[in-house]
């Protein structure tokens, strides 16, 4: 009888306490309709004169399935890494590439534009360049507004 192993599902019980510990989230795959467990790319954010650039590993991962929500200074980039080998037919030895549903959300430095940001993918990083921008806080002037009887003193 052969046994279907899951490296994977092992870990992420420990993964999990580990990174409770941090604040981070990890997200289970069953929410999305799949058994397996989400990943985490490796990401890179710097500063230009003008502009925050955001790098993120994605490497096996194509264009069409790739998914960048930008609001705030927030930035969320997830999408999906298909497995490319029949798993059925093999026995693995080692299985250490992360495979399936991914989701990281970034928080950025600075304020950025919500126009102007571009995207590319080259060599299986993502590189997002987002165009800087001051916070402008308006000041705004908000009134009360009373019934009729509080305003002649609750009579």
């Amino acid at each position: 009888m052969k046994r279907k192993i899951k490296p994977v599902a092992r870990i992420f019980k420990v993964e999990t306490q580990i990174k409770g510990a941090g604040g981070e989230i990890m997200f289970r795959r069953e929410s999305l309709g799949s058994p397996y467990l989400a990943w985490e790319p490796a990401v890179d954010v710097y500063e230009k004169d003008e502009e925050v650039v955001v790098e993120v590993e994605v490497p096996g991962v194509s264009a069409r399935n790739l998914r960048i929500v930008q609001w705030g200074n927030r930035l969320e980039v997830s999408g999906l890494k298909k497995e490319v080998v029949e798993a059925s037919r093999l026995r693995f030895h080692r299985l250490e590439r992360e495979m399936g549903f991914f989701h990281k959300e970034i928080v950025l430095p600075v304020w950025v534009s919500s126009e102007d940001t571009r995207a590319s993918l080259e060599n299986g990083v993502l590189t997002i360049v987002l165009r800087k921008q001051q916070k402008t806080t308006r000041e705004i002037e908000v009134k009360v507004q009373t019934r009729k009887d509080e305003d002649q003193g609750g009579r």
